[in-house]
């Protein structure tokens, strides 16, 4: 194994810990795995919407609605949301939980947990975006996102997030135990 290879915790249909892979190993269409997902609110309400690098290997130039990634073998949920935060917009911030879900589709099995939290750059200073991940960022309201009037090319997955969290909004679940 590589020394920088991140190393990827699988879990089955249940989110139940099966092992892990290092990232060039990993079968992302058939494995399940862990990802988090940050949805970053400004000051105004809105979304902090990241565009992504055209070298990505998952969806490359598009719209990722959340901040977030893969769960790193001996993290939890929460470590990594606070690690991907601070790798792609180079801030932390208290994260209060969503609850998690599973989504599937075209080269991805992921049981996600959603995030919120808060930014405002006169607290936080400002965003450093992480080069080889992040290109640009972009306010936007969720309203605005789900409805998508200029057929944005968004992020699958984290469309999945926002609408599980906006579901959230009008139907209020049980606390999640994870």
């Amino acid at each position: 194994m590589l020394a920088n290879d991140e190393v990827i915790i699988l879990v089955d249909k249940n989110n139940k810990i099966i092992g892990d892979v290092p990232r060039r190993l990993m079968n992302f269409g058939k494995d399940y795995h862990r990802v988090t997902y940050i949805l970053v609110f400004n000051r105004n309400g809105n979304l902090i919407i990241q565009k992504r690098t055209d070298n990505k290997a998952f969806c490359p130039g598009y719209y990722g609605i959340t901040t977030g990634g893969v769960v790193e073998k001996g993290e939890s949920y929460i470590e990594s949301a606070h690690r991907e935060l601070q790798e792609e917009l180079g801030f932390d911030a208290p994260l209060e939980s969503q609850g998690v879900f599973m989504t599937e589709g075209d080269g991805f099995r992921i049981w996600g947990k959603i995030y919120t939290c808060h930014y405002d750059e006169a607290i936080h200073g400002e965003l450093l975006l992480q080069p080889k991940e992040v290109a640009s960022v972009h306010e936007m309201t969720i309203d605005y996102v789900l409805s998508n009037p200029d057929q944005l090319h968004f992020t699958p997955d984290s469309i999945c997030a926002l609408e599980h969290y906006a579901k959230r909004l009008t139907q209020p679940q049980p606390d999640d135990p994870l």
